[in-house]
């Protein structure tokens, strides 16, 4: 049985009916959470109608909601609705980079001897991704979820939850095109496999195998995604986590919507 182990506080800041947070505010941190959870996938499309229905309220607040949510760069609006925001070539570059160079850190902290890692959150990824290898589930894109929690995992691990915060950040905008990676079982698989590897580095203290191995793993399955994402690979066949929040045919995104953002969109 698969359950969330997820430790470092992002899976809990919903506004919860009657504790004081506007229909807005509901929608907000509602929508937001769905989206991190994995519910929405990068060819569904969204409307003012089906997120008021999903979450019991009109279509004003949900249209503020949005409006956030656009602003952080989790959402873009379409024709047909709205969606996940999949960022140009040049962006996804950048946001790569960036995310190398923070996760690395938290190593580099515990190698230069300015900390310790917290063996147990350890441990409770590696007995995670043992099951997975050992009894994979269906590749599924949610599972994106699981993945972003691995990598923040490590990095509080080490000590860093002003980092972990910024990498929560970067996956905001870069999550759908992750989910493309976790559409073929043998890409999970491997993934899981780079996961143990980067684990079992750093629970025996090799840390310069560990940064070779994070590293190796970023870039090869940011690259794995990405040609998928072009190869219009995906919308049939999965799993609803909240089927009432999308449109009812997924909307097939093709690789000329990896084109460059508007000067709003890069300056998020």
């Amino acid at each position: 049985m698969y359950t969330s182990m997820s430790t470092d506080g992002h899976n809990v800041d919903i506004a919860a009916p009657g504790t004081g947070g506007s229909a807005a505010d509901k929608v907000y941190y509602g929508l937001r959470e769905d989206i991190r959870a994995g519910s929405v996938y990068p060819w569904d499309r969204m409307t003012e109608k089906t997120v008021a229905a999903h979450f019991g309220v009109s279509r004003t607040p949900v249209r503020e909601a949005v409006g956030r949510l656009s602003a952080e760069g989790l959402l873009q609006r379409h024709p047909d609705g709205f969606g996940l925001v999949l960022p140009s070539a040049e962006t996804i570059s950048g946001l790569y980079e960036a995310r190398v160079a923070i996760e690395l850190q938290g190593i580099r902290r515990v190698a230069e001897g300015r900390g310790e890692y917290d063996r147990a959150r350890l441990q409770r990824q590696q007995a995670r991704w043992e099951q997975v290898v050992a009894e994979p589930p269906a590749a599924e894109p949610w599972l994106t979820a699981w993945d972003e929690e691995f990598h923040r995992e490590i990095l509080a691990a080490s000590g860093e939850p002003a980092l972990v915060d910024v990498l929560s950040h970067i996956n905001d905008r870069i999550r759908a095109l992750r989910m493309y990676g976790y559409i073929a079982l043998e890409q999970l698989v491997s993934s899981a496999r780079d996961h143990l590897k980067i684990l079992e580095a750093l629970l025996v203290g090799d840390y310069a195998a560990a940064q070779a191995a994070l590293e190796e793993h970023i870039v090869s399955t940011r690259n794995d995604s990405l040609a998928r994402a072009l190869q219009g690979s995906g919308a049939a066949g999965f799993t609803r986590r909240a089927p009432s929040l999308v449109t009812p045919e997924p909307s097939h995104r093709t690789p000329t919507e990896f084109a460059p953002e508007s000067n709003e969109e890069k300056n998020r």
